[in-house]
């Protein structure tokens, strides 16, 4: 009678993360919180000190003036500035304009000189790998 062997199993190069204590959590120590350590470098306890931050910066401003208001007051200050005033701001937009506007013509250059079939670049590299003429056969 013939003996089966048996699969040997694999043994677990890395270990399971634990705390000093052997413990799979740890306390944070800026903030206290108990956390698993598998999910340590996910934990952003300083994110959410700002988070909180922000949330009572919120909560001691006057909380009239939205968005929508903030807005509308950028708007009547822009109508409300002279033409020597907003020329800085009207420059540089142009500015902008023309280097965007000399992107999109490049892009638009290089998409033309892109060249498929025959003439394609890709047979250019088929033929110095494998050197020696591709033949494209019709049948």
């Amino acid at each position: 009678m013939a003996a089966t062997r048996r699969r040997r199993v694999k043994k677990r190069v890395c270990t399971i993360p634990r705390a000093p204590d052997g413990s799979a959590f740890f306390n944070c120590g800026t903030c206290g919180v108990s956390v698993a350590i598998s999910l340590a470098d996910m934990h952003f306890c300083q994110s959410n000190k700002m988070e909180f931050k922000r949330e009572s910066f919120m909560k001691d401003q006057d909380m009239e003036i939205y968005n929508i208001e903030i807005d509308r007051i950028g708007f009547e200050k822009w109508k409300n500035m002279s033409e020597e005033e907003k020329q800085p701001f009207v420059s540089r937009a142009r500015e902008l304009d023309n280097k965007h506007q000399e992107a999109l013509k490049e892009e638009a250059d290089d998409i033309i000189k892109v060249r498929y079939g025959a003439d394609s670049p890709m047979i250019d590299e088929m033929q110095w790998i494998f050197g020696e003429s591709v033949e494209f056969s019709k049948e």
